[in-house]
């Protein structure tokens, strides 16, 4: 999610695995994209005081030496250059997300990024993450949760949930009610991770780019549909 290593990394994957055509299709396709997207998706919060009910040892990422830094300036992430914790080459726009007042939850590996999330606590910071446009009401206590991303290297690893969960308590610390964010339909891994957490589905969405032209659709799911999405794929709030 906006991380330029991570697409050099599938780019490297695809063609030792598969040559020159499949990666050529692969670049076609993302270049398409550039140029029209249709994308729809769930749209979703968690509910922080859940976090109070887990166990946080469950949580925990099934790799070694790993640390959590929550960075909310540039400052803190100059600090954790200097300590071999690199973080701001690997994401597009991260000097300006955190400028903005968004948050980035890192969990390094040694000192290599393993995964990432972003916090936004105000609308500034939401619309620098260059995310779906979602709609949350920041003036009762709600954020922005998005930009999640794992390294290939580490998926399989818990390290989504584990970061999931930090996020909650950091929430709940801060007097966060809730976190909302959006997951693609097809993107079923977060969302059977995301169910452990009690999160609720509340709606559905649809973004539809043409070059420079967008639009965004929210609709809100009746407690039926809601019932119906969980049971459809499986899964339990």
């Amino acid at each position: 999610m906006g991380l330029i290593a991570d697409q050099f990394e599938r780019a490297k994957q695809i063609y030792q695995t598969g040559g020159l055509w499949p990666l050529m299709r692969q670049a076609a396709v993302f270049t398409a994209g550039l140029l029209f997207l249709y994308q729809t998706y769930y749209v979703c919060a968690n509910i922080t005081e859940n976090v109070e009910r887990l166990s946080k040892a469950a949580f925990t990422p099934r790799i070694d030496d790993f640390t959590l830094e929550i960075v909310s300036s540039n400052q803190q992430a100059e600090e954790l250059e200097a300590r071999g914790c690199e973080f701001r080459s690997r994401v597009s726009n991260a000097i300006e997300r955190l400028d903005k007042g968004a948050i980035a939850f890192c969990v390094f590996a040694g000192g290599e990024l393993a995964n990432l999330a972003w916090l936004a606590t105000t609308q500034q910071a939401q619309d620098s993450l260059n995310q779906p446009p979602i709609s949350v009401d920041y003036s009762s206590n709600e954020a922005y949760t998005g930009g999640a991303w794992t390294h290939p290297k580490y998926r399989q690893a818990g390290l989504h949930s584990y970061n999931t969960f930090s996020r909650m308590e950091f929430s709940l610390r801060n007097g966060i009610v809730r976190n909302r964010y959006v997951v693609a339909k097809k993107n079923l891994a977060p969302q059977v991770a995301d169910a452990k957490f009690g999160n609720v589905r509340y709606g559905e969405a649809r973004l539809l780019k043409v070059l420079w032209w967008n639009s965004w659709r929210e609709r809100p799911l009746s407690m039926e549909e809601q019932e119906a999405t969980r049971q459809t794929n499986g899964l339990h709030s």
